[in-house]
């Protein structure tokens, strides 16, 4: 076999479960989005808005903009956003873990067994709050609107030129990267924990009951300590940001804080609920899957 016939082979092996883990992401983004957006528009109006109360939101939005620009406001920012991380995401997911599994002196993995998962999710992190702060900002600031109208046209006019333009579209970034991290690694820690607690072996297949109790108890975690962040980092987002926008990240932990006390953080949590349990359905049986066929080896785990 020639050097080049050899080269040809090997990037082919290398490319074949990169390209299967983007294909199902997009897929995964695709079959999941109408209600992924759907109740995070509604977690991020109730978390905009202070206001709990769901059905009176549904109802103000769909009779003053209608089932689009209402109900689904947000929707196609959204599609960019979720098409852009599905396609990156689950490569990501599988192959970081599984180099910094493989990099890591022996000794330092025995003392943290779950070090590779935290550094894989402080790496996508920071990749994902640079890469999609802009569509997030955009995002929000489409769900939470009053009137509809275009975003980035109204943004450009109001911020005088490119330099204001592009420091709006990067609002929030630091609150983003603080809240990404602390996803990403509480996320890859509780799902890697939880699966392999139900697992007889390794190398098993979840069953359906194993998959919803995965999700449950993975969401539980991410709901308790995420959420905070989340809720921040909306309030530097949205539309009428004019009294947060400014302010540190602890100082406008402190705002919230003493105007709405704890259940403030937590505004919105029943969507953030939902919202995570239909993507942990929808994930953890992929995730699994794609860890079985491209991830850390069966070994040593």
């Amino acid at each position: 076999m020639s050097e080049t016939t050899q080269w040809i082979y090997k990037s082919k092996e290398l490319l074949k479960p990169i390209v299967e883990t983007q294909l199902i992401g997009v897929s995964r983004a695709i079959l999941g989005l109408p209600m992924d957006h759907f109740f995070d528009r509604f977690k991020t109006l109730i978390q905009a808005s202070q206001n709990s109360n769901f059905k009176q939101l549904f109802f103000e939005s769909y009779y003053r903009n209608g089932i689009f620009r209402g109900i689904f406001a947000g929707f196609s920012s959204q599609i960019s956003i979720q098409l852009f991380k599905q396609y990156y995401r689950w490569p990501m997911m599988i192959f970081i873990p599984k180099f910094y599994m493989e990099v890591l002196p022996t000794k330092i993995k025995e003392w943290a067994p779950a070090l590779h998962k935290g550094l894989a999710g402080i790496t996508i992190a920071l990749f994902e709050s640079l890469v999609t702060c802009p569509f997030e900002r955009v995002k929000c600031q489409l769900m939470t609107q009053q009137q509809s109208k275009s975003v980035l046209k109204y943004m450009w006019q109001h911020d005088g030129g490119i330099k204001g333009f592009t420091r709006d579209l990067f609002t929030g970034m630091e609150v983003m990267v603080l809240k990404q991290v602390v996803s990403w690694t509480n996320y890859l820690y509780w799902d890697h924990r939880v699966r392999y607690f139900f697992k007889e072996r390794p190398s098993s297949k979840l069953t359906v009951q194993e998959i919803v109790l995965c999700s449950i108890f993975t969401a539980i975690p991410n709901i308790i300590i995420v959420q905070p962040f989340d809720m921040i980092k909306t309030q530097f987002q949205m539309e009428n940001n004019h009294q947060i926008k400014h302010l540190s990240i602890w100082n406008a932990f402190k705002k919230v804080y003493l105007e709405k006390g704890i259940p403030g953080f937590y505004a919105g949590w029943q969507m953030r609920f939902c919202q995570f349990m239909f993507q942990a359905l929808l994930t953890t049986p992929v995730m699994d899957y794609l860890e079985r066929q491209h991830g850390i080896p069966l070994e040593v785990l």
